[in-house]
């Protein structure tokens, strides 16, 4: 006589049975997920791949091909500019190598630009390069759930033009030529859009400009103290000045200011999203 016992707690399947038999000693076996799976019908198998197929897909490697000699890491946190594919770069660069993003093993499907990016910044920084101009962008797909890119890195081929004049000395040319100064010339400092300290003196060395601003103080690692900030020339009326105004990523935009009698001047520069930005400094009444 065989009897077949099987446990249950709460009307819940343990998972395991005993096979007695009176000339047999006690059995166990084991019922589990390979039995039910080796006793499912073809189609549903196929139906478990297909999903399985679904919701996985590649993960990514990144592969760095160096073209020129790397330069000094920069830190974690240092500002490198990024440029799409269809936009200019404002500065001569080269390229010191590429960086492409492509599939590697299965991860679960939902790609991220945020996560492929972070792999391009950490090895633009760990090179030391300026900036990074995208070449190639990959969306996610049904043969591939994440995103694939391709990026130059870039290093400046140039040099910023610097004003090495310290700011005490700034104050010193001023006092010397306090009645030949024109009103433009001074020290500036910009209000909360743009917390700056300018100076601006005359310089004629680049041909078409009157004046040069330049920077005393910056909290932008990319910028330096005595970078050039704007290229100044006079207007078609007194009190009237056009300026070429450099942003953080060395773009420029050009725009009429009018210094008014309290010594303030506000920039109204328009931005590449077809809106105006508005940026305002005032003269500082004490010089150093």
């Amino acid at each position: 006589m065989t009897i077949l016992q099987a446990g249950f707690s709460g009307g819940n399947f343990l998972g395991s049975a005993e096979l007695k038999t009176k000339s047999e000693p006690v059995q166990k076996f084991r019922i589990g997920a390979a039995h039910y799976l080796s006793a499912a019908p073809v189609h549903c198998l196929a139906l478990a791949l297909l999903l399985f197929a679904l919701l996985t897909g590649c993960s990514t490697t990144a592969t760095y091909k160096s073209k020129a000699t790397a330069g000094p890491a920069w830190p974690p946190d240092y500002p490198v500019l990024v440029y799409t594919e269809n936009e200019t770069v404002p500065r001569p660069c080269e390229v010191i190598g590429t960086v492409s993003i492509r599939a590697g093993g299965f991860t679960m499907f939902g790609g991220s630009i945020e996560r492929e990016m972070k792999k391009v910044m950490q090895l633009a920084r760990e090179k030391g390069a300026d900036a990074v101009q995208m070449k190639s962008v990959d969306r996610p797909g049904f043969s591939n759930a994440n995103y694939r890119l391709a990026a130059d890195l870039l290093r400046y081929a140039d040099s910023w033009e610097t004003v090495a004049v310290t700011e005490q000395q700034f104050g010193n040319y001023l006092k010397t030529n306090e009645r030949s100064c024109d009103p433009i010339e001074g020290v500036w400092s910009g209000r909360e859009e743009a917390p700056l300290r300018i100076g601006i003196m005359r310089n004629t060395s680049k041909p078409g400009r009157d004046f040069i601003g330049f920077i005393f103080n910056t909290e932008d690692p990319t910028w330096r103290k005595g970078y050039k900030k704007i290229d100044i020339r006079r207007g078609p009326k007194p009190g009237s000045y056009l300026f070429e105004y450099y942003f953080d990523d060395f773009s420029s935009r050009e725009t009429t200011v009018i210094v008014g009698q309290n010594a303030t001047f506000t920039l109204a520069i328009p931005t590449t999203d077809e809106n105006t930005a508005f940026i305002s400094y005032a003269k500082n009444r004490s010089v150093p």
